[in-house]
């Protein structure tokens, strides 16, 4: 009598023949010689994929491998280079370990991206996810790396019904059962895809679904309920800030760079008030005593953190350089390509306007 396949080598199949017809085309999934993705392009992406779409990432990850296209180019580097190319994707502690990782690779693994975990998990900025998609993916060992869209597609496959934050050791567990031992790469690229397109948290597609025959929550008409994630939605915290905008007469505008920890660590900016959540508190900077007679109000805008939203009085005003001595000026032609992040380019835009 032939051995009946088991749910997961069933699984496996169907996503992986879904994946090859169905696969997304993305830069950083380009095949070297031995049919699998750079583990460097691999690596890259991941970095710029932790809380970031795929459609924000895509233009800045062409860009980035054009200018550093190995660990070579990118180990050379300085912070505020790497802090530049990497304007617009936020969450900028990425990039620093980004920086630090690939000059550890380069001098300890001659830029080679190890291939083994425990080594993987000791660069800065990557953690357990990070280190298996690189295995995973960049060299096609046995492992499944956990992400949002695992979860979900396991979760819904069982019909656990518990909330994902206390079950999460059952979805460790079963997601081992789905370790490959020869296709490891593409079928982790598959349960992604599969995720993001078809196992969507909302509104999935089950009437298109290879796998909806195997699904407990498919039979049991639960798919709206799981999996279930109890958090609490805090309303988001506001904070209060005022920014200078100054021009000279050659048309710069005045910068300089924020601390090195906190927000926007050792970004441009252009001068600005501490930001605090009451607004009575607000302390104006030593720049509006210099110029408050000739600072004008021009706007009052809200920019979103993830965490917070960001209220902005913009002041702007013009004044000769020759009076401003000391000081970083940035031609406003050279703004939007330069290291600022995206809410200090926002608020010289609306300014010089």
């Amino acid at each position: 009598m032939p051995k009946l396949k088991s749910k997961e080598y069933i699984v496996q199949s169907q996503l992986l023949s879904w994946y090859r017809i169905n696969k997304r085309i993305l830069p950083w999934r380009k095949l070297g010689s031995n049919d699998l993705p750079k583990p460097y392009f691999v690596l890259i992406s991941e970095f710029m994929l932790q809380q970031t779409t795929v459609n924000t990432v895509l233009k800045k990850f062409k860009e980035f491998v054009i200018l550093y296209p190995n660990f070579k180019k990118l180990s050379i580097i300085n912070e505020d280079q790497i802090l530049q190319i990497w304007s617009g994707l936020g969450y900028y502690a990425r990039a620093k370990n980004l920086l630090k990782s690939a000059k550890i690779i380069k001098s300890k693994y001659k830029s080679v991206i190890p291939q083994n975990y425990n080594q993987l998990i000791t660069l800065p900025g990557i953690g357990d996810y990070t280190a298996k998609a690189i295995m995973g993916i960049g060299y096609n060992k046995s492992v499944m790396p956990i992400d949002a869209n695992i979860e979900r597609i396991l979760s819904r496959l069982y019909g656990l019904k518990k909330n994902i934050s206390s079950i999460k050791k059952k979805i460790f567990f079963l997601a081992e059962q789905y370790v490959s031992k020869n296709q490891s790469s593409n079928l982790i690229q598959a349960f992604m895809d599969y995720g993001s397109s078809i196992c969507k948290p909302r509104n999935p597609k089950c009437n298109i679904c290879v796998i909806a025959k195997y699904c407990i929550t498919n039979k049991m008409n639960l798919i709206d309920t799981i999996p279930k994630n109890n958090k609490i939605q805090i309303a988001k915290r506001k904070k209060y800030t005022r920014a200078y905008v100054i021009v000279n007469n050659f048309d710069e505008v005045l910068v300089r760079k924020r601390l090195p920890n906190g927000m926007l660590p050792s970004m441009l900016e252009v001068p600005n008030d501490k930001w605090v959540e009451n607004k009575k508190l607000l302390k104006k900077d030593k720049i509006y005593k210099f110029f408050q007679k000739k600072l004008s109000k021009c706007k009052t805008i809200t920019y979103s953190f993830s965490h917070f939203d960001l209220e902005v009085e913009i002041f702007f005003m013009k004044e000769f350089k020759k009076k401003i001595i000391n000081h970083k000026w940035i031609l406003l032609n050279n703004v939007g390509k330069s290291s600022m992040p995206t809410i200090m380019k926002k608020i010289v835009a609306i300014a010089k306007n």
